[in-house]
């Protein structure tokens, strides 16, 4: 028995220290491209963008962190920020919906000998706020696009649409998360879905995530101020990551103006993230660089700054990551002290 488990232990670190190579390969990918661009660049606003990065990774990794224990997942602060903050720097540098970020987080909790219903609840109510937050922002920033260029014909229509069912997609998942009634009916589409592809049933599974997300949902019901720490994290992560944008543009000495910023930032992002391409890699630089010449930046600064920030934000933070595994591995099945 004891073998067995020590098995599934090893399996487990096997599987972390892939992801952790896959993420070092996206690194190796963007190399060379990165440091013709960081020749270019002021390496003291280059710092500066990369202080905001530090502030955006630890908003993000500690509203994580109070989630998890609003979804009452029984686990240290401290190991609950940095699962968080592995996970979420190898998520955004190899995309791929999520899957990659996710798995890892999965498996580092599975090792501590915990339930991974709990986290995964906790998980996805959290990245739905940070999805809906970044959503909503894209129709406004269309909107935007729309008046400050003028945008005419099919590329206006265009504009208008998307802007719309974006909103529309935002109401629909905040009324599915918080409402009790829609979220089981979702979850069953879902369900029906999975069967129909691969002809297993995962009803079950779903029912106890439903039971879960029902408990934290209550639970922020019953009080209502307790997600507000959490809400006011993710719209600082979101700040500061678009300030750490700015910071690339000042660097390469082609500062630009909030909204102009905010809406090639928000847009390039959504590309990225939408296009399931791992890392982004190209479509959420080429989207930026395309938003930002719309709106008067010239092009090659354009691109120039969405690679930079590539580095600043995506590289460097995964690189800082692999320096938390060595703990996050350390001793399976035991917790960090709670506070």
């Amino acid at each position: 028995m004891k073998h067995g488990k020590t098995r599934h232990q090893q399996t487990i670190v096997v599987a972390v220290a892939l992801l952790a190579l896959l993420g070092l390969a996206m690194v190796v990918m963007d190399l060379e491209e990165i440091r013709l661009v960081l020749g270019q660049a002021s390496w003291k606003l280059v710092l500066v963008a990369l202080l905001f990065t530090v502030l955006s990774y630890v908003c993000l990794s500690y509203s994580f962190a109070m989630v998890s224990r609003i979804f009452g997942v029984r686990m240290g602060l401290r190991d609950l920020f940095e699962i968080g903050f592995v996970s979420y720097t190898l998520n955004h540098l190899v995309t791929t919906g999520g899957a990659a970020g996710y798995s890892l987080r999965m498996l580092l909790v599975k090792r501590r000998g915990l339930s991974i219903r709990d986290v995964f609840a906790a998980s996805l109510f959290h990245s739905t706020l940070n999805s809906l937050f970044l959503f909503g922002l894209v129709p406004v920033s269309l909107v935007y696009c729309l008046t400050a260029r003028s945008l005419s014909g099919d590329a206006a229509l265009g504009a208008e649409v998307v802007a719309g069912l974006l909103l529309l997609l935002v109401v629909l998942v905040a009324v599915v998360l918080f409402g009790g009634t829609f979220r089981p009916a979702a979850l069953g589409m879902v369900g029906a879905g999975w069967h129909k592809i691969t002809h297993r049933s995962i009803e079950s599974q779903l029912k106890d995530l439903d039971s879960t997300l029902a408990r934290g949902v209550a639970s922020i019901h019953n009080k209502p101020k307790i997600l507000v720490p959490p809400l006011v994290l993710v719209v600082a992560d979101w700040a500061t990551a678009v300030a750490a944008l700015g910071f690339c543009f000042h660097a390469l000495g082609s500062p630009i103006g909030p909204l102009v910023l905010l809406t090639g930032f928000s847009i390039g992002v959504v590309v990225g993230l939408v296009s399931m391409i791992p890392g982004g890699l190209g479509a959420q630089e080429g989207s930026m660089g395309a938003v930002y010449a719309l709106l008067g930046v010239p092009l090659e600064q354009a691109v120039l700054a969405a690679i930079l920030f590539r580095a600043v934000y995506y590289l460097v933070p995964f690189l800082i990551s692999l320096a938390f595994y060595r703990r996050l591995l350390r001793e399976p099945g035991k917790l960090a002290p709670e506070p």
